[in-house]
């Protein structure tokens, strides 16, 4: 038997994208937020129309809703539909590969070799692996990847940027980080012209061309103050770690402000021989992202794909003494030294792929619900049977955040709390969720102001509350298991 010879830099290449993949495979699903998404899409799919009420949480009493993320919640509900659970784990795998193999063209048209492109974009995901679960970021990250692609190789193929605003009509109705778009299109206007080079009018007309064209969505401008109000909702960042800044001793913390050291000291030394004017706008990109990182968590995810890319572009800049990219197109993109192919390489690419069809959910069966076993966290499969024809539209749950999304999937119409949407549950409701979760003494007040039927309590989120309500004679266990217990007024 024969394999396919590759050279190391191909290899490097085909572990850039498959490894990703493979962490993508091996990973659980969270239930937080992707559950509700795949119920507000199948919500949306069924009466035809966009969601602009609330029709989950009594909290919020049908109030209005700006779902921005409403386009990336039918994808997901027609994943569902298309593969359950196990179809949408794959998709997230399929997403993940776009990603990688997108951000590895951009680097590549920045004028790195294969070798180098493939080693910032192993780069990329290991700084932000959190960010690839599967919810409308996900969507978010593809697209912003495609726009540094497109940038990356404008001076070659300078009409494609007009690409940039047909990205963002639908970027706008997918994710919030729309407003990355502008941005980088601006930056790449300033780079060129800052260097004299042709076609920088261009870009700035297909900036204003991509701010105006996110206005097209049914919620016209509202979607720019929803993604700016997220960024600086003080509820989301009193409840959401992911919200909160990075600290410099967290694991991702370290990565990311260790990234920066690293970049940091690649543009200095780039910059020395009076090419400060070139790498300035690039300078003013990291800040701006690394700002951006460092101010919340989740926003190390743009980081993550838009540094390398960045860095790319600097290393692949010729120096004062070298020739000009514009004189030699493809000076940067010849090898410096014939590469070897070997049977080896080919082998472990086959191997890896045989890996990723053995780790496909599809071959661990499952119930339609649940999915396969281990796929699904957040998803409390005991107290999900419990409730099943117990509740009905009529109850009012309490129940644990972290399940609020699930107990929106798995019980249509029965009204729950709070979920993982915090800018749409009311601050009252959120401070009276952390005294329940807490153990406050007027708990039972709490629940009578709201008319809560059922209480789901979590051992690990509400194991203050748990002994409180089981010594009260107004309330009676249901159900109880390792994850929790469910309480029902007498």
């Amino acid at each position: 038997m024969t394999f396919p010879r590759l050279t190391f830099p191909r290899l490097w290449v085909a572990l850039a994208i498959l490894l990703p993949i493979l962490a993508a495979l091996l990973a659980t699903l969270s239930t937080v937020d992707l559950a509700y998404h795949v119920r507000a899409g199948q919500l949306m799919l069924d009466q035809g129309s966009v969601l602009r009420t609330d029709p989950f949480a009594f909290t919020t009493g049908g109030a209005a809703w700006l779902d921005q993320q409403w386009a990336a919640q039918i994808l997901l509900a027609l994943g569902y539909r298309a593969g359950g659970w196990s179809g949408l784990a794959i998709l997230r795998a399929v997403l993940a590969a776009v990603i990688v193999g997108l951000v590895l063209i951009a680097c590549r048209r920045q004028g790195v070799g294969l070798r180098v492109a493939a080693w910032l974009t192993i780069g990329s995901i290991i700084l932000a692996p959190a960010a690839m679960g599967l919810r409308p970021q996900v969507f978010g990250m593809a697209l912003f990847a495609a726009t540094l692609a497109i940038l990356a190789g404008r001076a070659r193929q300078p009409r494609v940027v007009w690409l940039i605003p047909l990205l963002v009509i639908p970027w706008a109705s997918l994710h919030g980080s729309f407003i990355f778009a502008p941005v980088a299109v601006g930056v790449a206007w300033l780079e060129d012209t800052l260097v004299g080079r042709p076609g920088a009018h261009r870009l700035l007309a297909v900036a204003i061309a991509t701010g105006l064209a996110s206005l097209l969505n049914p919620f016209g401008i509202g979607v720019w103050s929803y993604a700016i109000g997220l960024t600086t909702n003080p509820t989301i960042r009193r409840l959401s770690s992911e919200w909160q800044p990075t600290a410099l001793l967290s694991a991702s913390g370290l990565l990311l402000y260790g990234s920066m050291l690293i970049f940091g000291a690649v543009i200095v030394v780039r910059g020395r021989g009076g090419s400060w004017r070139q790498v300035g706008p690039a300078l003013l990109w990291l800040v701006f992202l690394g700002g951006v990182a460092a101010s919340a968590e989740r926003g190390i995810a743009w980081w993550a794909l838009a540094a390398p890319v960045a860095v790319a572009g600097i290393i692949g800049r010729p120096g004062p003494a070298e020739v000009s990219p514009a004189d030699l197109p493809a000076v940067a993109l010849k090898p410096a030294r014939p590469e070897r192919a070997s049977a080896l390489n080919g082998l472990i690419v086959i191997v890896l792929i045989l890996v990723g069809i053995a780790l496909l959910p599809i071959w661990r069966g499952g119930s339609a619900l649940e999915g396969p076993a281990g796929l699904l966290t957040e998803a409390p499969q005991g107290i999900t049977g419990a409730l099943a024809g117990k509740v009905g539209p009529s109850d009012r749950i309490w129940s644990a955040q972290a399940w609020g999304s699930w107990l929106e999937f798995a019980l249509p119409g029965v009204p729950i709390a709070v979920d993982s949407r915090i800018e749409v549950i009311p601050v009252s409701a959120w401070n009276d969720h952390l005294a329940l979760s807490g153990g406050a003494p007027n708990w039972q007040s709490i629940l009578d102001r709201w008319s809560v039927t059922v209480v789901v309590a979590s051992r690990t989120e509400q194991a203050a509350l748990i002994p409180l309500i089981q010594a009260s004679p107004a309330w009676t266990v249901l159900y109880q298991d390792a994850d929790g217990v469910i309480f029902v007024r007498r």
